[in-house]
């Protein structure tokens, strides 16, 4: 990577978000954060990215459902739902609602599509799970789905229920990824509205959904919503929407939560020079337009928090977030954040930064696939696609 990288060290621990007391000061941990039965821990940082399914078009979110069956969940942007079951090498469709979704356009500006995917914790009995796709009017839809079977069934397309609706003014920066967070709650993230340099005036914008990450309540619905809004929200009875727990991102594409700490590690991609990783805590402002990365945008104020890592445009256009490794398989990975960038018409790189924010062990600048996307399987080693030609990885020792 050329000189237009940079990192900043933390200087204090890490509060994950809905988790008081914090936990950050495990993030350098050696010990697996899930079950490792059978799998053999292998000594070293060189690492591999093996082929496990085919048949996927569009890849751009992976999940394993928490209810032991290890089955790997791949959302699809043009509206379908794959699963691989174990032994599965080829993606069999679990839920189709393509005709529900504003697929991509032809141009690369268009983002629009299913966006991300979300198991309920306790999706092994109540079979539920979340979708966030574009509809037909290119709004942002959350959306509740329920498998009558969960253990093996297919979910009813019928089943849905529209948790949360925002008006989307362009077809790009319309966030992506969604997750339950160690509390429970659904965490969702949305872009500042799209076209360039913060055309809509969202990024710091207090009132509006658009421009944060939101949490919410899906088991407990209040106030007339589909939701609730949880009593220890950081910006409750202020200007900053009640639903935010961040704000001033300017398209949080992908963004996860350390599954061993709960920290949460935040990709925001980048305008013209900088693509930024953030560790997020409650109430943050990551100051989109204000700043790009550690850098001046467009010169307003604010009290806003630094980014742990940035790089430039001349190593990447737009960054594909990832997730702390917890695996079992390479104990000398574990604590370090394993991240890429999607080139449109090149190969992805495969990059890793430390807790603190310093390159870590893996910086490859070529990994021959594009990279939409980054997953945890049942036992936490990461799992990524290729998002043109549809196949299906595991990162595992060389």
């Amino acid at each position: 990577m050329t000189s237009t990288l940079r990192f900043a060290l933390l200087l204090s621990l890490v509060l994950p978000l809905g988790c008081p007391g914090g936990g950050g000061d495990d993030d350098d941990s050696t010990e697996p954060a899930g079950p490792c039965d059978g799998v053999e821990a292998v000594s070293g940082t060189d690492v591999r990215l093996e082929e496990i399914g085919s048949g996927l078009e569009k890849p751009v979110d992976i999940k394993t459902a928490p209810d032991g069956s290890e089955r790997i969940f791949v959302a699809e942007q043009n509206g379908r739902v794959r699963v691989f079951r174990p032994g599965d090498d080829t993606a069999n469709t679990w839920l189709d609602i393509t005709s529900r979704v504003r697929g991509p356009g032809a141009g690369i500006g268009d983002e629009r599509g299913l966006l991300g995917l979300a198991f309920h914790p306790e999706f092994g009995t109540n079979g539920r799970f979340y979708l966030h796709y574009d509809d037909v009017n290119s709004d942002t839809v959350v959306a509740e789905f329920t498998a009558a079977d969960p253990a093996d069934g297919e979910p009813d397309p019928d089943s849905e229920r529209i948790i949360l609706a925002v008006d989307q003014p362009a077809a790009n920066h319309n966030g992506g990824a969604i997750h339950f967070g160690p509390d429970g709650y659904l965490y969702i993230g949305l872009g500042d509205g799209g076209g360039a340099g913060d055309t809509y005036d969202n990024g710091q914008r207090p009132d509006t959904l658009l421009a944060k990450i939101l949490r919410v309540d899906v088991d407990n619905p209040s106030g007339g919503r589909e939701y609730g809004i949880p009593d220890d929200n950081p910006f409750l009875d202020g200007p900053v929407a009640d639903e935010a727990v961040v704000w001033g991102v300017r398209n949080p594409w992908k963004w996860s939560f350390d599954r061993q700490t709960g920290a949460m590690w935040i990709a925001d991609v980048g305008q013209n020079q900088w693509e930024e990783i953030d560790v997020a805590e409650p109430g943050d402002n990551l100051g989109w337009p204000c700043r790009e990365g550690f850098n001046s945008y467009d010169g307003c104020g604010g009290d806003f928090v630094d980014p742990v890592f940035e790089y430039g445009h001349a190593d990447g256009i737009s960054i594909t977030g990832g997730y702390v490794y917890r695996g079992c398989a390479m104990p000398d990975l574990h604590g370090q954040y394993f991240f890429s960038d999607f080139p449109y018409f090149a190969s992805s790189p495969l990059w890793s930064i430390t807790a603190t924010g310093e390159v870590g062990d893996v910086w490859d600048d070529n990994v021959g696939i594009l990279i939409a996307t980054f997953g945890e399987d049942a036992r936490g080693e990461l799992l990524t696609a290729d998002y043109d030609a549809g196949v299906l990885y595991r990162m595992v020792p060389e």
